[in-house]
């Protein structure tokens, strides 16, 4: 085969495909006999449409628009496959909800609940890839079912930590620098780092804009670790508006202007990648793109950087964590080939294929895959293999739903944390997030 042309992609610009040959090569042989024989006639001659977010890992994105075109071929099935900007995908999404034209999506957390009545139930499907992988991990099990019953199968979810310049840290005195895998901070002492470094000249970086990543994979684990929730136990209360947590959201007003860059107020998930790969920042909550970036096209740095894990507080350490969900519209006028498709693709052929190409970035959705081998061939992401077992749901101590999701989407609790450090007033912020929580959750 010969390798694609390299080129950008339109939203992730600092990682570009000059990687694609390897994903054609990682492609490897794929069988030939799809279905065991030939395609069903029902699905030869018709089209699927396929709706994802942009890869920030682009030989992976390669690596699927080339699997979807080996496998039309061989299915006899003319295939599209769309990647869109990460905050255009749930527009999106919706519109196909409404009035079709779209097959086979990539679904966040929580929108399987969200769009649960719009959803084809694919239980038997996923429990099949779930028996085949050992049991899906705790945190797949806790996010990805919908009433019992799988309207999507599970495909684990992109890792996040804090990246940092090894050197840089070292210059602001911390211990074992050299090695993440040593360093185990609480968020006050992360602060700390962050105000000498930007004395330095280096501040940390945060996004705190509407984007589905970065800036509720950061606001909500400091929530939780700081005694906070969306939703009492019981679901009878919102459980945000705390003393405890007013508290801690006054220590990060004073962290954002001693030691971040406070641009990161209007920052997506592209941001941060970008600061800190042109050195404008020393550390960032970030999954490991930058390194995988890095690795590539700025070797220096990549030599230089590092993974720890999220800073802990009084509650604990956590992350959020829930699946994403590949899923097919009940609107589709192709749900039998759409079928095929992913019994196909979640095969360990190709699904374990596009999995390790991307090197840890995406976690592990299966528990067979918790200890591959591509685990532990680069120690500096040793930190993301820890990540699962921290991992909590929007809607916590709640369970994950519609009304989760919606807050989520809604932003309401990134918002809070963008609030206050515009405005300086924690406790007003705060008791503004709880407002909004209890009107998306009605309570």
């Amino acid at each position: 085969m010969e390798k694609k042309t390299q080129r950008k992609l339109s939203r992730r610009e600092f990682i570009t495909t000059g990687a694609a040959g390897l994903g054609v090569a990682a492609l490897g042989t794929l069988p030939r006999q799809v279905f065991g024989g030939q395609a069903p006639a029902v699905i030869k001659g018709t089209k699927l449409a396929f709706l994802q977010a942009t890869y920030f890992i682009a030989p992976a994105q390669d690596l699927f628009r080339k699997q979807v075109e080996e496998w039309g071929k061989m299915a006899g099935v003319t295939m599209a496959v769309d990647f869109l900007n990460w905050p255009d995908l749930q527009p999106k999404i919706a519109a196909a909800v409404q009035a079709g034209g779209v097959d086979i999506m990539d679904l966040w957390p929580g929108w399987n609940f969200l769009y649960r009545n719009s959803l084809v139930d694919l239980t038997r499907e996923a429990e099949e890839v779930g028996k085949r992988g050992g049991g899906f991990e705790p945190y797949v099990l806790n996010s990805g079912k919908v009433g019992g019953r799988w309207l999507g199968i599970p495909n684990g979810y992109s890792n996040a930590s804090m990246a940092y310049r090894i050197s840089w840290f070292k210059e602001a005195g911390v211990a074992n620098a050299d090695d993440g895998n040593k360093i185990d901070m609480t968020w006050a002492e992360y602060f700390a780092v962050a105000k000498k470094m930007k004395a330095k000249g280096k501040p940390f970086g945060q996004a705190l804009g509407h984007s589905t990543g970065d800036p509720p994979g950061f606001c909500y684990p400091y929530m939780w670790s700081n005694g906070a929730m969306e939703l009492s136990k019981d679901g009878k209360s919102i459980a945000f508006n705390k003393p405890e947590f007013v508290d801690a959201m006054k220590k990060f007003v004073q962290a954002w202007k001693d030691g971040y860059d406070e641009t990161g107020t209007s920052w997506d998930d592209s941001n941060n990648n970008r600061a800190y790969l042109s050195e404008q920042i020393s550390s960032t909550f970030n999954g490991s793109s930058i390194y995988f970036a890095a690795k590539k096209d700025k070797p220096d740095i990549a030599k230089d950087t590092h993974h720890i894990l999220i800073p802990k507080g009084p509650a604990g350490r956590f992350y959020w964590l829930e699946t994403r969900t590949t899923a097919i519209l009940k609107n589709s006028k192709n749900v039998a080939a759409a079928k095929e498709f992913l019994k196909w693709w979640f095969q360990d052929e190709q699904y374990n294929t596009w999995w390790r190409i991307q090197e840890g970035y995406h976690l592990q959705h299966v528990k067979k895959l918790a200890d591959d081998p591509m685990w532990f061939k680069d120690p500096k992401m040793t930190p993301f293999k820890q990540q699962p077992k921290y991992g909590l749901n929007t809607g916590y101590a709640g369970p994950p739903n519609e009304k989760a999701a919606l807050a989520w989407s809604k932003y309401i609790v990134v918002d809070t944390f963008a609030k206050a450090v515009q405005s300086g007033d924690a406790k007003a912020a705060v008791e503004w997030g709880a407002e909004q929580l209890k009107r998306a959750y009605g309570v």
